[in-house]
């Protein structure tokens, strides 16, 4: 709940309330009032929050989608040059599983 994910940078906690979880409740009159003057109470406060959570929730979604593309540039570093091939190469072709995969695909064929 509250483990920072190394993608967005955000807890699942923060995200989805804007705020990050507290330990302990309030146990006391005083922390009890400072709590209720810390939450937004007119409609102004409340439309900032809002506001807040749909930014961090746009900031979460650009992080995951720089980590995708970073994460596709670092497996594609290691990828080999594809193959060219020409009319009249001999070409190895593997039907092993391909009596099965006939069969899975419709009901109304038949395999014999």
């Amino acid at each position: 709940m509250s483990t920072v994910n190394t993608s967005t940078g955000y807890t699942h906690f923060h995200l989805h309330l804007s705020r990050t979880p507290r330990l302990l409740p309030p146990l006391t009159q005083e922390r009890i009032q400072q709590t209720r003057e810390d939450f937004p109470t007119d409609i102004a406060n409340a439309l900032d929050a809002i506001v807040a959570l749909k930014t961090n929730i746009a900031n979460a979604h650009n992080a995951l989608l720089t980590s995708k593309i970073s994460q596709a540039h670092s497996a594609n570093t290691k990828r080999s040059d594809e193959p060219a091939y020409a009319i009249g190469d001999l070409v190895y072709l593997s039907t092993a599983h391909r009596r099965r995969e006939y069969l899975n695909g419709n009901n109304k064929r038949v395999a014999k």
